[in-house]
C-alpha cells in the first residue's frame, strides 16, 4: 500500500550482529591507536602531538590495545565494490586497463547530467563493501528527477533541499557500466527495527496473513453453493479472487530481501497492482448493478438466466479490461526506452518491489483507485435518495388494500436488504481505502492512530467479507446442506416459505401493472422471489 514494504526483523538483527562482531567500529573500519596512547577518565589520548579521543572515536580490544575508529576521527564514504572494481551486470567486477574508466571520485552533486562536482580525494577516507542492510535501493538521477542527490562534507547523503537520505554507513556510492560508469548511491531502505511502528508492521503482515484463508473460504463457499451463484455471487468472486492474489502477493513482498532476482521483484510489483485495481473495478460493478437495479432502467431482453449471463459478461469486460489497460499504460511507461525525459516511470524494482516515486504511484495505483472510490460514493448517495423516496410513497399506500401494503413492505425490505448488504463491503474497503489515501497523501502529518486503525482495517478484510456474506443464515444453510444434509442447523417452516413465495410472486405482479413508483429489479414474480432468497439475511 502506501508504506515501504516491511523488513524482516530476524534476518535484520542476525545481518547487525554478524556486522559488529567483526569490528566494534562504525563502518567496521579501525587502525591501531600510537604506542603512546592512555586513556584520562574516558578519553584516549595519542598522537605526536597528542591529541584527545572521545569514547566514541576508539574502542579497547582485548589482547590488541586501543583501536581509532576511522570513520569517528574523520569522514568515511563507501565505496561498493572493492578498489580498481564497478558494478558490470549489477555484479562488482574487477576492471581493465581496456575499459577506460575514469577514477573513483566522490561527487558533491549527481543530477540528470551527471557529475557536477567532485570532492578532494583527500576529504574522505574510502571504506569498500556494501553496508550491512536486508534490502537496498539505486538512485538514478538521470532517469528519475527525484533521485538527484549531494554528498555532505560529513559524509551525509542528501537530496537537492539538502533533506538526509541516508547516513554515512547506510549508503554506498559506485560506479555502473551499463550508465556509462556513472556513479550512482546504492542505500538502505528504511528497515522496522530503527522505527517505532516496527511492532505495528508486523502486526500488518500478521493482519494480511490472517485475511488469506477468510478469502479462500469465502470465494470456495460460494464456488460450492450453485444457488450463490448468480450475479451478485459471481462478482463477490471476481472480487475476492483478487484480493486473495493481492494480499498473498504483497505477503511475499514482505519477506523478500537483497538474494531475490529483481525480475521476481518487479514481477510482483506488476500483480500487486493489477489484482488490487481489479479488486476495485469489481467494487464499482457491484455497486454500479445496485444502483442500475434501483434506478429502474428496463432490463436487457431474455429471462432472468439469460438477462444476468450478458450482464455479467459486460461487467467483466470492463473490469478485466480496465484492469488489463492500466497495467499495459505502466508497463509501457516503464520498458519503452524513447520517452520524454520528463515521463513519469513507475521504476518497479529500483527502490523497492513497488513503485519508485509519490508521482508514479498517484498516477498508476492511487489516482485510479480515487476515482472509483468516488464513482461508488456518487452511486450510493443517489440509491439511498431513490431508497427515501420509494419508502415516502410507500407510506401513502398505507390507507389501501392490506394485501398491497404487505406486498411494498417486502419488496422494500429486499432491496434495502441489498443496499445495506453492498454499503457494509463499500465501508468496509472503501471507507478503509479513502483513508489510506489521504494518509499516503499527508505523509508523517494527520492523526498516526487513526492510520493505524485504518490499516489494520484494509489487512483484515478478507475477515470482514467473510463475516459480511458467508456468516448469513441463508448461505449457512446451503452450505449445510451441500455439505452435511443429515444435520440441520437451522429450523425452517413451510408454511412461512409458501406464504413468502406467494406474497412475494403477487408483490411482483402488483408492482408492475399497479405501483406508481416502480422500482424494477426483475422481469417476472419468479425474479423478485429470487432476489428475496439471494438477499435475506
Amino acid at each position: 500500500m502506501g508504506r515501504p514494504p516491511f523488513a524482516w526483523l530476524p534476518t535484520l538483527l542476525l545481518l547487525r550482529t554478524a556486522a559488529f562482531a567483526d569490528n566494534p567500529c562504525p563502518m567496521n573500519v579501525s587502525q591501531p591507536a600510537p604506542d603512546n596512547a592512555y586513556q584520562v577518565n574516558d578519553v584516549l589520548w595519542a598522537g605526536q602531538p597528542e591529541k584527545p579521543y572521545p569514547p566514541a572515536a576508539y574502542r579497547t580490544i582485548p589482547g590488541v590495545g586501543f583501536v581509532l575508529c576511522t570513520c569517528e576521527i574523520g569522514p568515511c564514504v563507501r565505496k561498493c565494490c572493492a578498489p580498481n572494481a564497478a558494478y558490470v551486470n549489477s555484479k562488482c567486477k574487477p576492471l581493465n586497463e581496456s575499459d577506460h574508466v575514469a577514477k573513483f571520485e566522490v561527487p558533491k552533486l549527481m543530477n540528470a547530467s551527471g557529475t557536477v562536482d567532485v570532492y578532494e580525494t583527500s576529504v574522505f577516507h574510502i571504506v569498500h563493501g556494501k553496508p550491512a542492510c536486508a534490502k537496498k535501493y539505486k538512485l538514478v538521477p538521470s532517469v528519475e528527477e527525484n533521485d538527484h542527490f549531494l554528498v555532505s562534507g560529513a559524509g551525509w547523503l542528501l537530496n537537492e533541499s539538502k533533506t538526509v537520505i541516508a547516513a554515512p554507513n547506510r549508503f554506498c556510492l559506485e560506479q555502473f557500466s551499463d550508465l556509462n560508469y556513472q556513479i550512482l548511491a546504492i542505500v538502505c531502505s528504511p528497515e522496522i527495527s530503527e522505527s517505532p511502528q516496527g511492532g505495528v508492521s508486523i502486526i500488518y503482515t500478521i493482519g494480511m496473513m490472517l485475511s488469506l484463508p477468510f478469502l479462500f473460504s469465502t470465494f470456495l463457499v460460494y464456488a460450492l453453493i450453485r444457488d450463490l451463484q448468480n450475479l451478485h455471487g459471481k462478482s463477490l468472486m471476481c472480487h475476492v479472487a483478487t484480493l486473495l492474489v493481492a494480499y498473498t502477493s504483497l505477503i511475499i513482498v514482505q519477506f523478500i530481501t537483497n538474494s531475490v532476482v529483481k525480475e521476481w521483484c518487479v514481477f510482483l510489483a506488476y500483480t500487486v497492482q493489477f489484482s488490487f485495481l481489479a479488486s476495485f473495478f469489481w467494487l464499482n460493478v457491484m455497486c454500479f448493478d445496485l444502483w442500475w437495479t434501483f434506478s429502474g432502467f428496463r432490463p436487457l431482453r431474455g429471462n432472468l438466466k439469460e438477462h444476468e449471463a450478458k450482464k455479467f459478461i459486460v461487467y467483466s469486460i470492463y473490469a478485466w479490461g480496465c484492469t488489463s489497460f492500466i497495467s499495459i499504460i505502466t508497463f509501457g511507461m516503464e520498458e519503452l526506452p524513447y520517452l520524454p525525459s520528463g515521463a513519469i516511470r513507475p521504476g518497479f524494482g529500483n527502490k523497492s518491489c513497488w513503485f519508485g516515486s509519490n508521482s508514479a504511484m498517484l498516477l498508476y495505483f492511487y489516482g485510479p483507485i480515487a476515482t472509483l472510490l468516488l464513482s461508488n460514493l456518487l452511486m450510493f448517495i443517489h440509491t439511498a435518495i431513490m431508497i427515501v423516496k420509494h419508502m415516502r410513497d410507500a407510506k401513502v399506500l398505507r390507507g389501501s388494500e392490506s394485501q398491497k401494503n404487505v406486498d411494498h413492505e417486502k419488496r422494500r425490505n429486499v432491496l434495502c436488504f441489498r443496499f445495506m448488504l453492498y454499503l457494509k463491503l463499500f465501508i468496509v474497503m472503501g471507507v478503509n481505502w479513502l483513508m489510506e489515501i489521504i494518509s499516503w497523501a499527508l505523509g508523517s502529518d494527520g492523526p498516526a492512530i487513526l492510520w493505524y486503525i485504518t490499516d489494520i482495517g484494509n489487512c483484515l478484510q478478507g475477515v470482514l467479507i467473510f463475516l459480511i456474506f458467508v456468516c448469513k443464515k441463508r448461505v449457512l444453510n446451503l452450505l449445510n446442506k451441500k455439505l452435511c444434509p443429515q444435520l440441520q442447523l437451522f429450523k425452517t417452516s413451510n408454511v412461512s416459505t409458501r406464504t413468502t413465495n406467494s406474497t412475494v410472486s403477487r408483490t411482483s405482479s402488483n408492482v408492475k401493472n399497479k405501483d406508481a413508483v416502480e422500482m424494477s429489479t426483475r422481469s417476472s414474480s419468479n425474479s423478485t422471489n429470487n432476489q428475496l432468497h439471494d438477499f435475506k439475511a
